[in-house]
């Protein structure tokens, strides 16, 4: 795991690795271990080294080809490069890298190679000879790949912030997209929230070439469309085959992501999701899994008693980590400013993060995507219940009626705005469940979302179950969920693995047909996948997922924050009407006028944090 950085384009070479040096400087904490630079011709490459996998010097990067035509920054771990080093056997190896197996591999294969890797990864190689730059990024977006283009220049990197400090642009918000932006608490790929900043979207490798001094060509190709997985090509002839595979599946994924030459543990939350993984970690390690659990003193918020249930049972060597309030204001400061892109989310992770990497661990795997993936979360249920009343034809008849006696009857919420649209039914209904702030708060506010999401109608038709894990994974997991797991442990040079993630098991699961992944109870194949390795009162339990007291904070101690983040928006003119609304209110506590508090906030740190102008 590290960060990477690089440029290619018409710089003077001393100011092209002055900038790149600035770049790595700024994501030392990607990649404490170890630092590189090269350049060749009109490109730059920078590295910063988190060491998982061969601890040696040899491993350092950048890495360059045997030939030395091929160089190479890398992000990521590839779980299968001991096996695809066996298609390789004549390059003469000098690490133990999963890094050198890359190179070795696109000297042989080019592009092609992609299609055979598991695991995380970004990636940029130089080839010297053709003059151009390869770059790519995994499948689901695991691991971030961030560029810039102008005057002549491509840049990239694997944070914004590194970006920002290679001194190239002066970094300007996006206006246009904050509207996109306060309904989903994020932007989607390719997009950014500033411009001219864009990402590699995952799935995708690029092709970047400088020609002159004024143009760069650019161009990306897509090798992975999981959209295709969830088509019902599936073999699967009964529940007990699909309950049989998924389990295969996932121990496998499980597995394949032990591989490591450092400390490394799980975090366990108590869930379905975590509990799953440590089992099946269980099963493969020699000595106990180290598992990590945050709980606080609310009970109300508190998982303890399963996370240590589910510790006893599989004989971890388990650590519990108390947050008070007090503990938890300490950290709010410098996880706002580790922030590498807003999000209203990433406090969370950025505590257990700390808390793991001072136990001495560099690794740690999570239950990351068992909910988009085994329909854990009640969107999965709301979306079936308006199917069958659509079936039914109770929707039609309510469509009938006026808007203005619908609006009477059903005056507040996002079951008012639901069920006062002209049609409701699953793919507008989910648009509407997923957003912050509704169309209605927006129009209020003459904030026009002219960047709406094209959401994947034609495929909620059939397959309702596997398009909803489709569109969470492509509106929730991937732009918030993924990028915040990404940027918040990496605060701490921590290298986080998701094995629900993974592709093979992923594309199975979506392959399957709705009824072999019933919903009531939530997460069942997944569950009966399990048996008896899961204890009873875990997936009998109620779902809590993993969230702090918010709503008493941000009315509390955290107001102060609060309002710093609000100020920072104040020369933002669009956003001014709905700053004043917010703060005539006396009391932020009532539900959802907290969370949204806490998105604006974080965006208003993001935002002074970076100098961006406005």
């Amino acid at each position: 795991m590290c960060g990477i950085n690089g440029i290619i384009g018409q710089l003077e070479p001393r100011q092209s690795r002055r900038s790149v040096e600035f770049m790595n400087q700024k994501m030392a904490h990607r990649g404490p271990d170890a630092d590189g630079i090269f350049q060749s011709g009109k490109a730059t490459l920078g590295h910063r080294r988190l060491s998982i996998i061969d601890l040696d010097i040899r491993g350092n990067q950048p890495m360059h080809s045997v030939d030395g035509r091929y160089s190479i920054v890398f992000n990521g771990e590839i779980y299968n490069y001991r096996e695809l080093k066996s298609e390789v056997i004549d390059y003469p190896f000098v690490s133990k890298t999963d890094t050198e197996v890359l190179i070795a591999l696109f000297a042989k294969m080019g592009p092609a190679m992609l299609e055979k890797l598991e695991g995380m990864f970004s990636m940029a190689i130089w080839d010297s000879v053709e003059e151009k730059m390869f770059l790519a990024r995994d499948r689901y977006g695991k691991k971030p790949l961030y560029y810039w283009i102008g005057d002549g220049q491509f840049v990239f990197s694997s944070e914004v912030r590194s970006l920002i400090a290679s001194g190239l642009f002066a970094p300007k918000l996006h206006l246009e997209l904050l509207p996109e932006f306060l309904q989903y608490q994020t932007v989607f790929d390719p997009n950014t929230l500033l411009k001219n900043v864009f990402q590699l979207e995952g799935g995708f490798y690029a092709i970047v070439s400088s020609k002159n001094e004024d143009s760069i060509e650019f161009q990306t190709l897509p090798y992975y469309v999981r959209t295709e997985s969830i088509s019902h090509n599936c073999e699967v002839k009964n529940y007990k085959e699909a309950i049989l595979q998924t389990r295969l599946l996932f121990d496998a994924a499980v597995e394949k992501r032990l591989v490591s030459d450092v400390d490394f543990g799980a975090f366990l939350s108590g869930g379905v999701d975590s509990s799953a993984v440590v089992a099946v970690m269980s099963k493969y390690l020699q000595t106990p899994v180290k598992t990590f659990h945050v709980y606080f003193d609310e009970s109300e918020f508190s998982e303890l008693k399963y996370a240590e249930l589910v510790a006893r049972k599989f004989r971890t060597d388990h650590t519990n980590i108390l947050i008070t309030p007090k503990n938890f204001l300490e950290e709010v400061t410098p996880a706002l400013a580790s922030i590498d892109h807003p999000s209203a989310d990433g406090v969370n992770t950025y505590v257990v993060s700390k808390y793991t990497r001072a136990a001495g661990i560099k690794m740690a795997l999570s239950g990351l995507g068992g909910d988009e993936i085994f329909a854990g979360y009640d969107v999965f249920k709301r979306l079936a219940d308006i199917r069958k009343l659509r079936k039914l034809g109770l929707l039609q008849m309510w469509e009938l009626l006026p808007t203005s006696v619908r609006s009477s009857w059903i005056k507040q919420g996002k079951l008012a705005e639901l069920m006062a649209l002209p049609e409701i039914n699953e793919v507008t209904a989910y648009a509407l469940f997923r957003r912050f702030f509704s169309n209605a708060e927006l129009k209020k506010f003459e904030l026009n979302n002219n960047h709406s999401t094209h959401w994947s109608l034609g495929l909620g038709r059939q397959n309702l179950t596997s398009w909803i894990g489709n569109e969470e994974v492509e509106r929730y997991m991937k732009p918030v969920l993924l990028r915040d797991t990404d940027q918040m442990s990496m605060a701490h040079s921590l290298e986080v693995r998701v094995p629900f993630l993974d592709h093979k098991l992923t594309d199975f699961v979506m392959s399957l047909p709705d009824q072999f992944k019933p919903h009531r109870p939530g997460k069942k194949l997944l569950i009966d996948a399990m048996g008896d390795d899961l204890p009873r009162e875990i997936w009998d339990r109620k779902k809590m997922g993993f969230v702090f007291p918010w709503k008493s904070w941000v009315n509390g101690e955290l107001r102060s924050t609060v309002n710093q983040g609000l100020s920072a928006l104040e020369p933002i003119e669009i956003l001014r009407p709905l700053l004043v609304e917010l703060r005539k209110s006396q009391s932020w506590e009532e539900n959802p006028q907290y969370y949204k508090l806490w998105l604006l906030t974080a965006l208003g740190h993001w935002i002074q944090n970076n100098n961006i102008e406005v």
